[in-house]
C-alpha cells in the first residue's frame, strides 16, 4: 500500500504540469486568435469596411442593379471593368468589341479622355455587358467607398485593368473583391509597348525582351503575395495577371492571331469561364 502513494502523489503532480501545459497552450491559441481578429478588423477599416457592419445588403443589390441597368437574361454576364486613370480600360473595351474610333458605342480613349462617369456598352457578340467605370485610385476615397459607390457588387464580375506594377489602390480593390467574394479578372494592358521598350533600350530581340518583362510581372505578383501573406490579416486573393494589348486583343478577336501574342488567348478562356460560372 505504501508504494502506491509515491504513485498517486505522481499522478497528482503530473497532472497539475499536464493542466499547466494545456492551459498555457490555450492562452497562447486565444491570444492568436485575438490578435488575428483585431489586425482583421484593423484591415477591414483600412479598406474602408466597418467591422460591426461588414455585410452588404440583398435590397442594397437589388437596388444596385436597377440603378445600373442590370441585364437579367441569364445567358448574359455583366461586367464592370475598373482600374485607376489611364490604365488603358477603355482602350481595352474598344479591342474586345473591336470597335475604332467614329464607330457607334466606341468608347473615347486618350489622357484627356477621362471617364467620370458609368458608361454601358451591350455586346451580343460576346454575350455580356460591359460597364466602363471611373478611374480608381484617389486618396481620399478608401477600396471600399470605390467598391460600394460604383456598385461593383451588382456585377457579375469585375475586370481590374493596369498597366504597370499593381498600385496600392488596385491590391486594395482586389482585397474588397476577395473579402465579398466577387468574381475578378486582373488584366495587364499596354504589353507591346512596355516589351519594345526594352528592346530598344537594351538592344534585344522580341523574344528577349518579352522574356524580361514577364519575369518582371511575375516577380511583381509574387512580391504582392508575400505582402498579403506577412499581413495578419491574410487577405491574399488569388489570381492571375493576364498580360495582354490593344493590337493583340483585336488580332484575337479578327482571328488575325499575332506570334507576339502574350495572354491574350487565355484572358478570354477566363472570360468565358468567368460567364459559366456566374
Amino acid at each position: 500500500m505504501a508504494a502506491a502513494v509515491p504513485i498517486l502523489f505522481a499522478f497528482g503532480v503530473g497532472g497539475k504540469i499536464l493542466k499547466s501545459i494545456w492551459d498555457d497552450a490555450l492562452e497562447e491559441e486565444l491570444k492568436r486568435e485575438r490578435e488575428y481578429r483585431e489586425a482583421l478588423e484593423q484591415h477591414m477599416r483600412d479598406l474602408g469596411i466597418d467591422p460591426a457592419e461588414p455585410k452588404i445588403s440583398d435590397e442594397d443589390i437589388e437596388e444596385a442593379k436597377r440603378d445600373i441597368n442590370y441585364d437579367t437574361r441569364p445567358d448574359i454576364a455583366n461586367i464592370a471593368v475598373a482600374g485607376n486613370v489611364n490604365a488603358g480600360k477603355s482602350s481595352l473595351l474598344n479591342a474586345i468589341r473591336n470597335l475604332k474610333e467614329g464607330d457607334t458605342d466606341w468608347a473615347p480613349t486618350g489622357s484627356s479622355e477621362v471617364t467620370r462617369q458609368r458608361h454601358r456598352y451591350p455586346d451580343p457578340a460576346h454575350k455580356c455587358v460591359w460597364y466602363d467605370l471611373p478611374g480608381a485610385g484617389t486618396q481620399s476615397v478608401t477600396a471600399y467607398g470605390y467598391y460600394y459607390s460604383q456598385k461593383l457588387f451588382a456585377y457579375d464580375k469585375v475586370i481590374l485593368v493596369h498597366e504597370t506594377t499593381l498600385t496600392e489602390s488596385d491590391i486594395r480593390l482586389l482585397q474588397v473583391c476577395e473579402y465579398f467574394k466577387q468574381p475578378c479578372i486582373v488584366v495587364r494592358t499596354k504589353s507591346d509597348m512596355h516589351i519594345n521598350n526594352y528592346q530598344e533600350e537594351k538592344e534585344w530581340d522580341w523574344a528577349q525582351a518579352r522574356d524580361l518583362f514577364l519575369s518582371e510581372v511575375r516577380q511583381d505578383i509574387a512580391c504582392f503575395r508575400e505582402r498579403a501573406k506577412a499581413s495578419q490579416a491574410r487577405f491574399v486573393p488569388d489570381f492571375i495577371d493576364f498580360v495582354v494589348s490593344r493590337s493583340g486583343i483585336r488580332g484575337f478577336v479578327q482571328n488575325k492571331r499575332s506570334p507576339k501574342e502574350v495572354d491574350e488567348a487565355r484572358f478570354f478562356e477566363e472570360l468565358e469561364k468567368k460567364k459559366i460560372m456566374s
